[in-house]
This record gives structure tokens, sequence and C-alpha cells, in this order.
């Protein structure tokens, strides 16, 4: 039927109609909308120390790190462990410190009064050390999975290995910030402690890594974690030595 012939109060309800719908809509985005979130940033703290030669392996640890709503470290859970990196990184996260986290307030505050506050938080930090041989099997514990993460943590559920760069000799320890947004990706890598030889290799690494957003009040919400990567003094044959 052409809209001409159809009565008058009608054609004037349907747009009314449509119109509501969209009010009741957008009422509904905004009572849903997840409140402004700040993660815990990094500040300063010590970074665990390459093990020596007799460790023959490779290893991988990942942490969750509790802080407060001070920035101070109040507990550190194993997600995932190797033998000895996993005490090694601990010991050196219990000394970090953070900016702690801020969720904007609720009902927005008067004009002047702050905008957000401090929260508690948790923080992912994992570790990537390689193995000291280039050429041939290296012995050493596999990586074993201990406990699952909290809703707020992002976790990554695929992660490619650096490689060692071909000019490098020596060892070094490279400390990377990176934002994980609601997709799972990497983003807005930031080098807090430099290996300059290893630097580049770390990041082409994580580029490749894809994560399980971290979650705020039930929203995939963009998150900071850190990312050690270790590479160990080169060796052109793998040990036997057992550790």
């Amino acid at each position: 039927m052409a809209i001409e012939s159809l009565p008058r109060a009608e054609r004037t309800t349907q747009p009314i109609g449509a119109i509501a719908l969209l009010l009741i809509a957008a009422a509904w985005g905004v009572v849903t909308a997840a409140p402004a979130f700040r993660p815990a940033k990094y500040l300063d703290g010590t970074l665990p120390a390459l093990p020596p030669t007799t460790v023959v392996g490779g290893g991988e640890v990942m942490l969750e790190v509790d802080v407060t709503s001070a920035g101070a470290v109040r507990g550190v859970r194993t997600l995932r462990t190797t033998r000895p990196y996993t005490e090694a990184l601990i010991a050196a996260t219990k000394t970090w410190r953070f900016s702690p986290a801020e969720i904007e307030v609720e009902p927005p505050p008067p004009p002047g009064q702050p905008r957000f506050k401090a929260m508690e938080s948790t923080v992912l930090v994992t570790a990537v050390f390689l193995a000291p041989a280039l050429i041939g099997p290296t012995l050493g514990d596999l990586p074993r999975d201990v406990g699952n993460e909290s809703d707020s943590t992002p976790f990554p559920f695929s992660t490619t290995p650096p490689l060692f760069p071909p000019r490098a000799r020596d060892a070094g320890l490279v400390m990377i910030e990176t934002t994980i947004d609601t997709g799972g990706q990497p983003t807005a890598n930031k080098i807090l402690r430099s290996s300059p030889a290893f630097d580049e290799a770390a990041l082409a690494a994580l580029r490749q890594w894809r994560f399980r957003p971290g979650r705020i009040a039930g929203s995939p919400t963009p998150t900071l974690a850190y990312v050690i990567v270790g590479f160990r003094q080169p060796a052109l044959e793998g040990s036997a030595a057992p550790r």
C-alpha cells in the first residue's frame, strides 16, 4: 500500500515509533558503556639476571602481578613456569613500582573534582629466555601452564620466539611495554630497558604475538603488559650437562 493512501494517523505514528526506538537504543548505549580505564604503568624496579651457562635450556614464564591502588606489588601469581627462570622473575617483579590503575568516577563528579580514582588491578608480566645453543639440541625443562589468568589480565594464546641476531655476539636483556588492544594485538610497543643489538629482534617477535584482551567491567579494554626477552650467550653446540 502506498503511503499516500494510508490514514493520517497511521502515517504519523510510524516515524514517531522509529524515533522512539532510536532514543531507547541510544539511552541503552549510554547506560551500558564501560567507564574509561587507565591501566597500571611500570615506574621502576629490577630485572632478572640471565642464568649462568650451566643452565642449558631456554624458558618461558608468565606472571600475573597484583597491583594495589597505591601502585605497590601485593602479590605475584605464576601462570606459566620454566625452572629456574620463574623464581628469578618473581623476585624481580616484587621490587617493581607502578603508577596505579585508574577508572572513571561514576556518576560524573561536580566540576573541579577528580574524574578518575585509583583502583587495584592486575598486570601481565611475561619473559622469554633463549637457550644458549645456536646449533644442535639443548636440554632443559619445558614451559608448563600452572594457573589461569584473571578476566582483567590479557594472556597470549600465540607466541613466537625471537631469533638471535646474526651479528650479535654477547648476551642481552630487553624489556618492552606493550598495549594489548581490544582485538588482542600488541601495539604501541616501547623499549624500557635496551640492549641495542637485540632490541629489534625482541620487537619483531612480539609483533607476531596474539592475546586474549583484558576485560574491565565485562568489556574488552586496552591494557598494558610487560615482556622481557633474554638472549643468552651463544654456543655452537647444545650442552648435554645436567642442571
